[in-house]
């Protein structure tokens, strides 16, 4: 309604009620002519209904301010006692007779008094301990209550008679924050209500509650023996008043004669009073309305979900947004059935949410997955239950929220933590399972160098060889889970290495699997481990392969994408820009729903007994997570998988760097230079000295690292290279470096070890080679190491 309709309406209507009054005016005098008594006594009568329609008008207006402050957006108690002040300040002047607009706590105390000046006395009261019983009454009546409740009349904190009028706050959660308490003194009530000179100087009127009079107007009460007495029925809220209203005899004589123009003026007067009391009550409504609008406007352009049910279930109530976000009109889901909606696995969880609501504080929260416009999603309910004046649920409201994005993130981070825990638990095993194999291998090594065995003998030594060949590559399975194997990082371009895995892969499928590759026009050069991403794209496409059972077709994609943060926003860890994209897609049997969150979990395989050890996927998470990447799989039940694996793209293409060649091993190259070895183990100690020996080197052997440093500082200026391994009791070989370098900073150290942290080992200068190791590999990196 525009503020020229809203105008013409309250002029309307004031014109009418002055029309309507002056009619009234009219017709009594009229009747009033043959009739003096008829006529005093229905003037009286009318007066008194004006009178009664003034108070009840009056109390009204005040209640609805009441309602009004209560109605504010207030977000806590903290929130209620900071801005108490500001707040009453706005509507307080609006009318008066009103003595205070306090704010009264859930405890029934008043925390906050508005004016303060007048109202000091009644500050931190408790009104638990008020001497009359209609306070507490009228506050347990509040609680709970849509209305705002009295109390009879009674002794005020500030001073004098009058009565409270209360109303509960709620938070926008619908939790109760205390009260408002509107504190009326009964003179200055009536005085602002009743003010007209004309209405006192004329008649005498009381008002009784449970037959106690109350107030009156003159003191004396002389008048109630008047023939000409009304008396009418206040309607209040909680107990209604009763209104005993007369002419004082003195009016009766100033009207013998005049009582025809005295009726005239009278009536005139009291027309134009009525009218313009109605255009202010008018104007005070209006101004009440436009709040409740503006109240109504913020919640209906909301992005929450705001919904209103019966117990139910059908709907009362759908906010803009909720018919946004599931694609219906507010007439197709008004009166019906929410259940529906949401998925048949949450629905129980949903009605025992809902049913909680019976029991105190009648509030509730629940998860549930919805069919929305945009297919399944996660949706977040705060619940309150709307109670009857019996303490029974009438409805239920609730706000919601899409948390899809929030949920996927949480299952995110919970696998990046699984994979951690699991990958610590790796990194235990391989130390002690690589000892053990650097003491198997290093013995079969040194048997094979001597000719003194048989040939059956040496092929056997050769199995052996060969098994613990197999073993240590499945350690550097763990270790790559653990991420603890070191990366061999190069710049190259991922069209060539997938053009060369084409063609390996056209002679390793099978006949009745058809391969086909789609590349990226332009170079897409990446800094990688080259042999590691080829694993990860062997493994997801050996994957693809068992995954056909027949004929089917593997195709190989890669391109160029730019993720930006709302892409990355479920996906800790990865951070926005350029990144290389290779899909690898299969039409094969597809995975499961209730596989498909676990085919990166280490050990997990679906394939059968003895087909797989359940680390290839797992390897393949770890060494993408290694290179800042990741890996989205979409599959579905016979129609296929697709798997995508994102690396970031080099902006500036580096070339790679290239070793340098190893020159051979000679024992006379190598004689008079003494090498220290330190191993807590002591088989690999002698394994170590042994093979050192073997190829001309002189050895200083310590069992521990507090040894190896009492060696060091005998022998310092004969030793040419410390071999230290990295795990030792005590003093680890970090700590052993770390004291040598602070007396030599020039003497060269090898670090071995069968586990390393991936963030230790980036910050050690010094090489780093794991057990288990074969003699060949580290007599190579003696030699690099001493000819650098």
């Amino acid at each position: 309604m525009n503020s020229n309709t809203l105008k013409y309406r309250q002029n309307f209507i004031s014109a009418a009620i002055l029309i309507l009054g002056l009619l009234l005016v009219l017709v009594i005098v009229k009747v009033s002519n043959n009739k003096d008594d008829e006529r005093i006594l229905l003037e009286t009568r009318i007066t008194a209904e004006q009178v009664k329609i003034r108070i009840e008008s009056c109390v009204d207006s005040r209640a609805r301010q009441i309602n009004a402050l209560a109605s504010l957006p207030w977000e806590s108690r903290q929130h209620a006692i900071d801005t108490w002040t500001n707040s009453a300040s706005i509507l307080f002047p609006i009318y008066t007779g009103v003595l205070a607009f306090n704010y009264v706590d859930s405890d029934w105390v008043i925390r906050v008094v508005y004016p303060p000046n007048t109202n000091q006395r009644a500050l931190n009261a408790n009104l638990r301990e008020h001497d009359n019983a209609s306070v507490s009454r009228a506050l347990a009546a509040a609680e709970g209550s849509s209305r705002p409740t009295r109390t009879d009349i009674v002794e005020l904190l500030q001073s004098g008679k009058g009565f409270a009028l209360y109303k509960e706050i709620l938070s926008p959660g619908g939790q109760p924050m205390g009260f408002v308490n509107g504190v009326f003194r009964l003179q200055d009530l009536m005085d602002s209500c009743l003010s007209e000179k004309p209405l006192r100087n004329h008649f005498f009127f009381g008002l009784y509650e449970n037959d106690d009079l109350i107030f009156s107007q003159p003191q004396s009460n002389k008048s109630l023996q008047s023939p000409y007495l009304v008396t009418l029925p206040i309607e209040l809220i909680g107990h209604p008043w009763q209104l005993s209203f007369a002419p004082l005899p003195s009016y009766l004589d100033a009207t013998n004669s005049l009582v025809d123009e005295v009726g005239i003026g009278l009536g005139i007067l009291m027309a134009f009073l009525l009218a313009i009391g109605s255009r202010i009550l008018l104007r005070q409504q209006s101004f009440l309305s436009e709040n409740e609008d503006k109240y109504r406007l913020l919640v209906e352009n909301q992005t929450d979900m705001v919904v209103k049910v019966n117990p139910a279930g059908e709907f009362l109530y759908v906010s803009p947004s909720y018919c946004k976000t599931f694609g219906k009109p507010e007439s197709e889901l008004l009166n019906k059935q929410f259940l529906p909606l949401v998925h048949e696995d949450d629905r129980e969880h949903t009605q025992t949410s809902l049913a909680s609501l019976k029991y105190h504080p009648h509030t509730s929260y629940h998860e549930q997955r919805a069919m929305t416009k945009d297919g399944w999603r996660w949706l977040a309910w705060s619940n309150t239950a709307v109670l009857d004046e019996t303490g029974n649920i009438e409805a239920i409201t609730a706000v919601g929220r899409d948390v899809t994005e929030i949920k996927s993130l949480e299952e995110n981070i919970a696998h990046s933590q699984k994979m951690k825990a699991l990958g610590e638990m790796a990194g235990g095993i391989t130390h002690d399972f690589n000892n053990m194999l650097q003491v198997i291998i290093g013995n079969i090594e040194r048997l094979l160098l001597e000719d003194t065995h048989s040939k059956a003998t040496k092929q056997t030594l050769e199995q052996i060889c060969n098994v613990v060949v197999r073993a240590m590559n499945l350690t550097k399975k763990l270790s790559t889970l653990s991420r603890q194997e070191k990366t061999h990082k190069e710049a190259f371009d991922v069209n060539r290495l997938l053009e060369e895995l084409t063609v390996l892969l056209e002679h390793t499928l099978p006949a009745t699997v058809s391969l086909s590759a789609n590349l990226s026009d332009k170079p897409l050069v990446i800094v990688a481990d080259r042999a590691r991403i080829e694993q990860v794209l062997l493994n997801i496409c050996f994957n693809a392969r068992d995954a056909i059972e027949s004929n089917g077709n593997i195709n190989i994609n890669s391109s160029r994408k730019t993720l930006d943060r709302n892409f990355l926003k479920q996906i800790p860890d990865v951070l926005p820009g350029e990144y290389c994209v290779i899909t690898i897609v299969d039409d094969g049997c597809g995975i499961e729903p209730d596989v498909l969150p676990r085919i990166f979990d280490p050990f997990y395989t679906t394939k059968a007994s003895g087909s797989g050890t359940g680390l290839g996927l797992a390897n393949c998470y770890s060494i993408v997570k290694q290179h800042r990447g990741m890996i989205l799989v979409d599959s579905r039940p016979d129609e296929g998988s697709s798997f995508s694996v994102y690396l970031p793209i080099l902006q500036s293409e580096d070339e790679p760097q290239r070793e340098t060649p190893i020159t051979a091993h000679t024992p006379a190259k190598n004689r008079n230079k003494l090498v220290l070895v330190a191993d807590d183990n002591v088989e690999i100690l002698d394994l170590t000295e042994l093979c050192l020996k073997s190829v001309g080197f002189e050895t200083l052997g310590a069992e521990s690292g507090k040894q190896a440093l009492e060696l060091f500082h005998l022998h310092r200026h004969e030793i040419s290279l410390i071999v230290l391994d990295f795990v030792m009791p005590e003093m680890g070989g970090k700590e052993v470096a770390e004291q040598i370098r602070l007396v030599d900073k020039d003497v060269k150290i090898l670090f071995v070890t069968g586990y390393i942290p991936e963030d230790v080992t980036a910050s050690l200068k010094e090489p780093i080679i794991r057990k288990p190791y074969k003699r060949t590999e580290f007599l190579k990196t003696i030699e690099k190491l001493i000819n650098s």
